[in-house]
């Protein structure tokens, strides 16, 4: 919302210095025209009279020898579209504006291009905007107009943020930087914001604070500074730094333009009180809570409201279970009302934590379903984006094609003579070296598979008389020679089976590459049973598919061992599994509410005895939570 409204903004200054004063002509015709032209310009109308008057404008014009002001009306009748937020009548009268213009008028079809850009992204058709900002850049390319290359680099940025593309967002904004000059604040302030978000949800905090601290040196305006120094706090407070961030949102609460912005207020109220509380969960912070949430209720300020019941929800949660439940049902419910898939994610999270069994696996399937549903949509956008990219380089390649002299397509025709010639001579040599480099690479191939089943069946053979067999003949001794009692011959023969399964595992194909994710979503769903129900959140979001392949097999025993202990000895009713990039680092959340362990005795039991040594293998690290009657939780990391 704050890009919207900032990238509204650059495009009122744009128009408004634009805009030429329309000149009157000596008719009464034209005394007409001019008073209505004049009215249509008033600032102190509203945007429907004045759009009123540009009707009757282009009534009293001749379409044939009056095209300059024709352009000019419908150029302005567009601007004040706009203000109504009627963006599809806005492009509509951009369009009829663009028929008129001569086709060696290329800084003029730059600029429509450009404004008609913002009317799509404004009304959501972020490829559409996309298409005409770069298209719009291809022209002033031409006629080499860098600061206006610069704002629609901006605008790019920020598309490509809002679709999930922060790398290529990066590059843009990095890009629009070299374009745009010093003087340039409004958009020199809009491409920091943009690459300070862009950092956030890369979850690299001190880049987004560096680019926060870029944009307030330049920020025009206390209310711009004011939207950036909470942003700079939230960064602060997600990094952990509970005291830099508390001290920035009170300084913010004392600036009397804070006073004057309800909505801006409640949000600084409640991010500190929240802030606050995560540094010390017994701090009084309830108040603060219930003053942000009044304002947000007199301001029907439905996204505030939702922060507000989130973090409700989780001050209850150790305080009072079925308040903290009540929270976040009216966070799932007002989200549902808004449309927002994310925050209805998060609700249904906290409902899933917070509820009993039966209710949570409810839950767990809306859950599922607007996660799958989110995942589709974003998948769609990214590809329907990188389409577009691709179309619009393609579209830059006909064009410099076009711009080709007859004299050079004869100077390629000519090198495409000569190298017809040589290839006719040199392509028989080239075949042969083909195939038989294609001999040499088959030979080798089947060479490495044959050393690699070799390698394999030794490993396997040297496993089982090492591992199973020694245990085999010791419990066969057992039963001869002593009389131990049938618990400990059953652990003994536990054993065996734990070993000869764990060679199973270790040996079986696993599917990995680019379908690495779905089969290991569809291994840790086959444990949902009628009594376990088995939770796992944004397995699709960390790019597992892109580890090595090592590291893919890896990853995938130790979750296994860990769901088939869960299976076998934690009697849990329910199991969350889930995934998160932080920093340099994937790091994977397993947890139950089974029966647990002593930690003590966990290396004995459960055949846990291999995850370790695995973790340890890709350079990873795994701790492990549990106690008898407590649940069991496994913490693993490994570096990207």
């Amino acid at each position: 919302m704050n890009m919207l409204k900032n990238s509204f903004l650059l495009f009122t200054v744009f128009y408004q210095m634009q805009f030429v004063v329309f000149a009157s002509e000596g008719a009464s015709k034209k005394d007409s025209l001019s008073f209505h032209l004049e009215k249509m310009k008033d600032v102190k109308l509203s945007p429907a009279t004045g759009l009123y008057h540009a009707n009757k404008a282009l009534h009293l014009i001749d379409k044939e020898t009056d095209i300059k002001t024709r352009k000019k009306i419908l150029g302005y009748k567009a601007y004040l579209f706009g203000n109504l937020r009627n963006y599809d009548s806005a492009i509509f009268s951009t369009k009829k504006y663009l028929k008129l213009l001569k086709k060696e008028d290329i800084k003029g079809v730059a600029a429509q291009y450009s404004k008609m850009g913002y009317y799509y992204r404004a009304n959501s058709q972020m490829d559409s905007a996309y298409y005409c900002y770069n298209y719009s850049n291809e022209m002033f390319s031409i006629v080499q107009d860098s600061a206006r290359i610069g704002e629609n680099l901006t605008h790019i940025a920020i598309i490509q943020s809002n679709l999930g593309d922060y790398t290529g967002s990066e590059e843009t904004g990095i890009k629009a930087l070299d374009y745009l000059d010093k003087s340039n604040i409004v958009y020199l302030t809009s491409v920091y914001n943009c690459l300070a978000i862009t950092s956030k949800n890369q979850i690299d905090f001190k880049e987004t604070i560096y680019w926060n601290d870029k944009a307030l040196t330049i920020a025009s305006t206390r209310g711009d500074s004011i939207v950036i120094l909470n942003n700079k706090a939230l960064a602060l407070r997600d990094m952990g730094n509970y005291d830099q961030s508390i001290l920035l949102f009170t300084e913010l609460l004392k600036d009397p333009k804070v006073e004057e912005q309800p909505r801006t207020k409640a949000r600084i109220i409640d991010n500190k009180a929240y802030t606050a509380w995560l540094k010390n969960k017994n701090s009084n912070v309830l108040s603060d809570f219930l003053i942000a949430k009044e304002i947000r209720l007199q301001e029907k300020d439905s996204i505030g409201l939702i922060a507000s019941y989130a973090h409700f929800s989780d001050f209850y949660k150790l305080k009072n279970q079925k308040i903290a439940i009540a929270y976040a049902l009216r966070m799932y419910q007002l989200a549902r009302r808004k449309k927002s898939p994310r925050d209805q994610l998060e609700a249904l999270q906290k409902l899933i934590d917070l509820d009993n069994a039966k209710s949570a696996k409810k839950y767990y399937m809306s859950y599922i379903s607007i996660s799958d549903s989110l995942v589709l949509a974003e998948k769609q956008a990214g590809n329907k984006f990188a389409k577009l990219k691709y179309d619009s380089e393609k579209n830059r390649e006909e064009n410099l094609r076009l711009k080709i002299v007859n004299s050079e397509k004869e100077l390629e025709l000519e090198k495409e003579k000569i190298q017809n010639i040589i290839g006719a001579v040199s392509g028989g040599t080239l075949l042969l070296g083909f195939v038989g480099f294609g001999y040499y690479r088959r030979q080798k191939h089947q060479q490495e598979k044959k050393e690699e089943v070799y390698k394999t069946e030794t490993r396997i053979a040297k496993k089982i008389h090492d591992e199973v067999a020694n245990n085999v003949v010791n419990i066969m001794n057992k039963v001869q020679y002593t009389s131990e009692p049938k618990e400990v011959l059953l652990d003994d023969l536990e054993k065996v089976y734990l070993l000869t399964r764990n060679i199973s595992h270790q040996n079986s194909t696993i599917e990995t590459g680019a379908r690495f994710e779905d089969s290991l979503k569809a291994l840790l769903a086959s444990f949902n049973t009628t009594t376990t129900t088995v939770i796992i959140k944004d397995i699709y979001s960390v790019d597992l598919k892109s580890l090595a392949k090592e590291k893919q097999i890896e990853l995938y025993r130790v979750l296994q061992e860990l769901m088939v202990n869960m299976q076998k000895h934690s009697k849990a009713k329910l199991v969350a599994i889930s995934f998160k990039k932080e920093r340099n680092n994937y790091v994977i959340n397993y947890s139950d509410n089974g029966i647990g362990v002593v930690l003590k005795e966990l290396k004995l039991k459960n055949g846990l005895i291999n995850v370790e040594s695995r973790i340890k293998s890709i350079n990873g690290l795994i701790t492990f939570d549990t106690s008898l009657n407590n649940g069991f939780k496994a913490f693993i990391s490994f570096k990207i």
